[in-house]
């Protein structure tokens, strides 16, 4: 029984650190899917847009909001779903 209480609550490496290391272990796993999943779709865009100049200008246009000369460029923003109570208090 002491042995069960010293492994639990005072040895170096506890019952509770190894839980929670294994959480955060599982956090960083997810997090680095997600970063690799967001390399692989930069890189995609950047092999789409080496060398074509069309590419280019139309990704310049469309995230940078450029314009050619003459041209008005109108934003339109995306209305999100917000509940009823949220667009009356103005969120």
């Amino acid at each position: 029984m002491i042995f069960l209480i010293w492994i639990t609550f005072f040895d170096g490496n506890d019952l509770i650190s190894l839980f929670s290391n294994r959480v955060k272990l599982a956090e960083t796993e997810s997090d680095i899917a997600y970063y690799q999943e967001r390399i692989d779709m930069v890189l995609a865009e950047q092999a789409r847009l080496h060398g074509n100049s069309d590419a280019i200008e139309r990704f310049a246009r469309e995230k940078f909001l450029m314009k050619k000369e003459n041209e008005d460029v109108y934003v339109f923003p995306q209305e999100t779903n917000n509940s009823i109570f949220d667009r009356l208090i103005g969120f």
